[in-house]
């Protein structure tokens, strides 16, 4: 390992995101939902995210929800976020989502304890964009789509880059029936 990644908190948050990131829904959200190609975004890097990216959800809801860890909430929550989404638990998965939207919003960095001290404003947005993005698909499943197109444009008002909520708002956008 280079010295730039050994020592670099936020090129590790950036290689955990990119991979988390990249990820693009591969099952149907819930029951109802009848086009998989909204975007989720799990931390691929804890909390058992590596089960969630895998589709393997209950599974991964099992492992985090027995956990007694304490040390990374913020990915817990995100990653049950996901996996309650993914298997139509709609009241699980909302009570999860705002869980991680609120850790955003209280603490300026929801995974310090986890990856270091050294975080960046950016990196803050990109957590608060992530827990945004994924709770308007969760409204989406919800079948609450202006409420979703919201939640969309409220996290590309943070310009981090993150393209799940782009994706996202342009898939909402293609659901739509045109205008009369």
């Amino acid at each position: 390992m280079n010295w730039r990644n050994k020592h670099n908190p936020i090129g590790t948050l950036s290689r955990s995101l990119v991979l988390a990131a990249s990820l693009v829904a591969c099952a149907p959200l819930a029951a109802q939902e009848t086009d998989p190609s909204y975007t989720m975004t799990v931390i691929i890097d804890a909390a058992h995210g590596g089960k969630v990216a895998a589709g393997k959800y209950e599974r991964a809801i099992e492992k985090i929800t027995a956990s007694k860890s304490n040390r990374d909430p913020y990915s817990k929550q995100t990653n049950l976020c996901v996996a309650y989404t993914k298997t139509g638990e709609l009241d699980k998965a909302t009570e999860a989502c705002e869980a991680a939207l609120a850790m955003t919003l209280e603490t300026r960095s929801p995974r310090r304890s986890y990856i270091g001290a050294a975080r960046s404003d950016r990196a803050d947005r990109v957590y608060l964009a992530l827990a945004l993005s994924n709770l308007g698909v969760l409204h989406v499943a919800k079948g609450s789509p202006e409420v979703a197109r919201k939640t969309f444009r409220e996290a590309l008002e943070l310009e981090t880059g993150l393209s799940a909520p782009k994706v996202n708002l342009a898939r909402l956008a293609k659901d739509e029936p045109p205008s009369a």
